[in-house]
């Protein structure tokens, strides 16, 4: 707490006098219904004071407004801004804007003359927040690449998977409210396309009591909604390494009815990073065996049979084929393929009890269910060289697995409103899984080894309370319980009660300041424990694979500066016993998850958004994390392992950084992105000058650093009521030759080559 009152004397004068709170709605001026997700930004003399973003029923609220005139600006997708103006103070304590807002006739915007940047930090949370019809990257980004990109202290890992604030990949979608759990570990299928996505919320701390499971970062996605009339959109785009892909969207209102709708396809024959550099030529990567095809279907039906009710459905289907193209030793060039497939279906219902007023907000509740499917299927290359052993025999295998599951689920949460300063909500999240596997192996003459059919049952249960106390508009305080109960195979019940509390503190509406610890409990999946392991060891079961227990503790300062500029600084500390890591099995691409003994987390990051009004913005995400571990390394295939004491985490990149500038002029886009990475491990094991502090690079064990730029521009043409959209994207712009990472747990990488890639898009 004394950090608090201390960061609150360094930001100088004392606050204005603060004398009210601005509510409302925004709402589709032609069926009355309400725009999730729609932009409101109040500003004074030509600079914003504070942003926020409206919630499912087009609600928002702004606290701690001091008195004045303020000019309001309020956007959406698809339809024409709206500016206006309020004055907060005199008689009423709080003051009311509610907006309708007219469609546009086209679904592409002309872009505006105010700069338009895909990143922003809310200034009250400390969340950052990214909007994608704000954000200009290549057809073939990955909605894991957007997180990368997005995300202070995010590294991007050779697999695909992204690596937050030096954490295993430890993070949970939230579509419209409703979780989607986890997929198939080593799947390199993306769950959704970039293109259903209206807005994503990422929240990397200060989680309350409602998040569970895995939350290195919980990203709540809004998806597209279904306002206006009739829109379609469609895009073509190809490129480097035979690139090429389609897609197109499609949603509409009728009455109290909307839809959306998208489907994509993309081919290339640059699926994965290259594994080896080609020392022949000094050309970049070998690119063997590296064909891939991807597919992406996406719908959501929204039902809004009043202003306090919203009823969305949503399905998703995606599937990747890929060639696989070496081992994860590195060295060794075989021709394996694995197909991926995800799919989710989820429904939620949202409700108001009455109106509310300015002194006690509604009731809500909040029901949800949820099915999952996923599925892997890999098969070894005809000519591969066995490579597993199952210790302690000596022979090795090839690997081959079919692997699926099934997840259903429901959710529901209730929030209780006496006053405006005082909320409590609980609720609770039970799951089911089921899951089959079939598992063999063969030795170099083609003999069959250990194997495994099995079926892979579990469930997780997550109950929660969580209080936010306000004792006056400067404080907030938020306490919460959560109980959490994991049943996988071998590793049968596992539960904690884990406690979580976060103190703000708010100076003025440009300035928050909290504090927060929580107890965190991450189980494994059920779909990752492998009857194999008992298979291979004649009907023992070796030790299982537990959940991951945390204390995690977090200190942040946030303030938005008059000059344009928004600052987010944040330190933080987790303590794991133990933690969870992946470990890919040699002579495949197939995943499975292991323990360590204890994993020590810190970190520092800070962010930087920066609007300062005109035709250019920017963000810079800039973090420094370390990572380590502790043997024995227990679960999964293997044995146990204590063969190195302490060790940097596979994923541990000790400084991370993504800058982006943008410059937006009526039509004209012209956009440039950074990223740059210290490097991450080289598959080394650590020398005698191995040090576990934050400022201990620990060089000898970390593969060059690299610094990448993109860029990309574009230009709108309206002709009548269809506009055409043509862009151009360039990614490694100077053709930088780097290794990505080395051989550890999960195999080498060299990072991509120079790409090129054009898009046209047209909507109507």
């Amino acid at each position: 707490m004394f950090s608090l009152m201390l960061a609150a004397a360094l930001l100088g004068a004392a606050p204005p006098t603060v004398n009210g709170d601005l509510t409302g709605t925004v709402t589709d001026s032609a069926s009355g219904h309400p725009l999730a997700g729609a932009d409101i930004i109040l500003s004074q003399s030509n600079r914003v004071v504070v942003r926020t973003s409206a919630d499912a029923f087009g609600r928002f609220t702004i606290h701690n407004l001091s008195d004045g005139q303020y000019d309001a600006e309020i956007r959406f997708i698809g339809f024409h801004p709206v500016l206006t103006q309020v004055k907060i103070g005199g008689a009423q304590p709080n003051t009311t804007l509610d907006v309708r807002m007219v469609p546009s006739p086209v679904q592409l915007q002309e872009l505006s003359v105010a700069a338009q940047l895909p990143v922003a930090v809310d200034t009250r949370s400390g969340d950052q927040v990214y909007k994608q019809d704000e954000f200009h990257g290549a057809p073939t980004t990955t909605t894991s690449q957007i997180l990368q990109q997005s995300i202070a202290g995010a590294a991007r890992a050779p697999t695909g998977e992204v690596h937050i604030r030096g954490q295993h990949a430890e993070y949970t979608y939230y579509v419209d409210g409703v979780p989607v759990p986890s997929g198939v570990s080593g799947s390199l299928n993306e769950l959704f396309d970039p293109a259903v996505v209206n807005e994503m919320n990422f929240v990397t701390g200060g989680w309350d009591a409602e998040y569970g499971g895995k939350n290195a970062a919980i990203v709540n996605v809004s998806t597209r909604i279904p306002a206006g009339g009739l829109h379609v959109t469609g895009s073509a785009y190809g490129g480097s390494f035979s690139t090429n892909g389609q897609g197109f969207t499609a949603s509409g209102n009728s009455g109290r009815w909307g839809f959306f709708g998208s489907g994509q396809r993309s081919e290339t024959d640059m699926r994965q990073e290259p594994v080896v550099f080609d020392t022949a030529g000094n050309t970049g990567g070998v690119n063997f065996h590296n064909h891939g095809e991807d597919l992406f279907g996406f719908g959501k039906v929204q039902y809004t049979p009043g202003r306090g009710n919203v009823i969305n459905l949503n399905g998703n289907w995606s599937r990747t084929r890929f060639e696989v193209p070496f081992d994860s030793t590195g060295g060794v060039i075989s021709d394996d393929n694995q197909e991926d497939v995800n799919g989710f279906v989820n429904l939620g219902w949202q409700h108001l009890f009455g109106k509310g007023d300015a002194t006690r907000p509604p009731d809500e509740l909040f029901l949800g269910a949820l099915y999952r499917h996923g599925s892997l299927t890999f098969t070894p290359g005809p000519n591969d060289t066995p490579q597993f052993i199952f210790f302690p025999d000596t022979t090795p295998y090839n690997l081959s697995e079919d692997r699926n599951f099934n997840t259903a689920g429901l959710k529901l949460d209730y929030t209780l409103r006496p006053h405006h300063g005082l909320e409590f909500k609980t609720g609770a999240l039970a799951s089911v899984t089921r899951g089959h596997e079939d598992f063999e192996t063969r030795d170099a003459s083609g003999q069959p080894g250990p194997a495994s059919n099995s079926d892979l049952n579990g469930s997780d249960i997550g109950v929660y309370v969580q209080a936010a106390i306000s004792p006056s508009e400067r404080w907030e305080i938020r306490p919460g319980l959560r109980f959490d109960n994991h049943n996988a195979p071998f590793a049968g019940n596992q539960n904690q009660l884990s406690p979580r509390i976060r103190i703000n503190f708010f100076p003025s509406t440009a300035t928050t300041m909290y504090a927060y610890y929580g107890r965190q409990f991450i189980p494994t999946n059920v779909e990752d424990l492998r009857a194999i392991t008992s298979s291979s060891s004649g009907g023992v079961a070796t030790t299982p694979t537990l959940p991951e227990r945390d204390n995690f503790y977090e200190v942040g300062l946030v303030h938005r500066f008059p000059i344009g500029v928004v600052a987010k600084f944040a330190a933080y500390r987790k303590d794991s016993d133990p933690g969870i890591d992946d470990n890919t099995v040699p002579g495949s691409a197939i995943v499975t998850s292991v323990n360590l003994n204890t994993v020590r987390v810190t970190g520092l990051e800070t962010v930087l958004e920066v609007r300062p009004g005109g035709p250019v913005s920017g963000y810079l995400n800039l973090a420094l994390n370390h990572g380590y571990g502790t043997s024995p390394i227990t679960g999964g295939f293997f044995p146990v392992d204590v063969s190195v004491p302490v060790f940097d985490l596979d994923h541990d990149q000790r400084l991370s950084g993504v800058a982006s500038i943008n410059y937006s002029s009526r039509r004209l886009y012209l956009s440039t992105t950074g990223i740059y990475g210290s490097g991450l491990t080289n598959g080394n094991d650590p020398d005698s000058t191995y040090g576990t502090g934050l400022f201990d690079f620990n060089r000898s064990i970390k593969v060059s650093p690299s610094f990448i730029l993109n860029a990309s521009a574009g230009y709108n043409f309206p002709i009548g009521t269809v506009v055409l959209h043509p862009e151009l994207f360039v990614d490694n712009i100077f053709d930088h030759k780097y290794l990505l990472k080395g051989a550890f747990f999960s195999g080498p990488s060299v990072g991509r080559p120079r790409s090129v890639q054009f898009r046209l898009t047209f909507g109507v």
